[in-house]
């Protein structure tokens, strides 16, 4: 049985790790405004229409300070 939060891209298994920004306290235990400024320092934010994604892999990589900005 294939899990809902997995997609398969081109036969590899790809989770999708998106979520919006008014979630951000419930997903990822961070205030709306400490993401603010984490994307005045470079984090990328991915907009659809007036709603804002945050993409939880490259939020871990630029808490840990792997991203490249």
């Amino acid at each position: 049985m294939r899990s809902l939060s997995s997609n398969t891209v081109n036969g590899s298994s790809q989770s999708f790790d998106l979520f919006r920004l008014t979630k951000a306290k419930a997903t990822v235990d961070l205030a709306p405004n400490t993401l603010r400024a984490y994307h005045a320092q470079g984090l990328p934010f991915y907009r659809k229409g007036k709603a804002v994604f945050i993409s939880k892999i490259e939020l871990n990589a630029f808490i840990r300070g792997q991203f490249a900005a």
